[in-house]
């Protein structure tokens, strides 16, 4: 009989670091599937432990989730290898904030938390997919920065600061297109500084990927959009593939294979629970890595791509 992956794992706690707003979303979701949690926190008197080192000397976690701003995730992840923790680790999307190589650890697991790839319709996307030759793509996902944590001053977050911008925050689309038809290159990038918001990065990117295995793929992404929007399109030898995750639809040539609209912390449940599950459909630390190339290449950093 095949074990529950959060039983398998209670007797030991789950330690969550850094108590910003994903990370506080983390502890909750956590909490709610029956685990105990732990916090790491530079700021004092917010969490469990003030260090990493400290934490996993004292608590022996199962499964650790790596929560702190973008800049800041490698080395949280070193200093979790360097405290020779040996569990599971999720790391917060993106895995960085520019393209890097990969860690050296004796993790169990290492997993990057694009938690959409668990929407219901995501997955009704996907196998809808299978097996057909794509033809082209539009990928286009745009929404207001300053209304996304009410009460809070934008200029503030970490969206606008070293580790934001369009491209790292919206990397979900760019995760979404290589999980979903593939790897491919960069063969146009531009980002737009459009001074409508008053950040340090870029508030509108756009760009066209070309598949290994299919047409091209045209991708925008903004901070600027005053209706929300998330949207993907496929043209392929069979016809017209399209997900809305605003509504949740999903349709094959305009018939609808998936209605589902979910609150927001049913994907971090689902992908809390792949995890500790060694589920193959957790985007893996190398699967992140590609993202972030694309993200430079669209930046146009990396050379010999644009």
């Amino acid at each position: 009989m095949k074990v529950d992956p959060v039983l398998s794992v209670t007797g030991r706690p789950a330690l969550v670091v850094g108590m910003g707003s994903i990370g506080t979303r983390h502890q909750l979701v956590l909490r709610e599937l029956g685990m105990e949690v732990a916090t790491v926190s530079r700021r004092d008197g917010e969490g469990s432990y003030s260090s990493i080192s400290q934490a996993v000397g004292e608590l022996d976690p199962a499964y650790v989730v790596v929560a702190t701003e973008t800049e800041d995730h490698r080395r949280s992840l070193a200093e979790l290898a360097n405290a020779e923790f040996l569990g599971h680790v999720l790391v917060e999307k993106p895995y960085a904030d520019q393209t890097t190589e990969p860690l050296e650890h004796e993790f169990r697991a290492l997993g990057v938390g694009y938690n959409l790839r668990f929407h219901p319709s995501v997955q009704a996307f996907r196998l809808a997919l299978n097996g057909i030759s794509v033809l082209s793509a539009q990928v286009r996902v745009g929404s207001y920065l300053p209304d996304w944590r009410p009460g809070q001053d934008y200029q503030k977050t970490s969206s606008a600061g070293p580790g934001g911008g369009a491209l790292l925050d919206l990397s979900h689309e760019l995760d979404l297109v290589r999980w979903l038809l593939g790897p491919g290159r960069v063969i146009y990038g531009k980002t737009v500084r459009s001074g409508t918001l008053e950040i340090e990065n870029e508030d509108v990117a756009v760009g066209v990927i070309e598949l290994c295995e299919g047409g091209p793929v045209c991708v925008e992404m903004n901070y600027l959009d005053r209706i929300p929007v998330r949207t993907f399109t496929v043209t392929t030898t069979d016809g017209s593939i399209a997900l809305d995750l605003i509504t949740g639809c999903c349709t094959v040539n305009g018939l609808m294979v998936c209605d589902t609209s979910v609150e927001r912390n049913h994907t971090y449940r689902r992908m809390h629970l792949a995890m500790l599950d060694d589920d193959p459909d957790i985007c893996s630390e190398s699967e992140a890595l590609e993202v972030m190339d694309w993200v430079d290449s669209l930046r146009g950093l990396a050379k010999g791509y644009l």
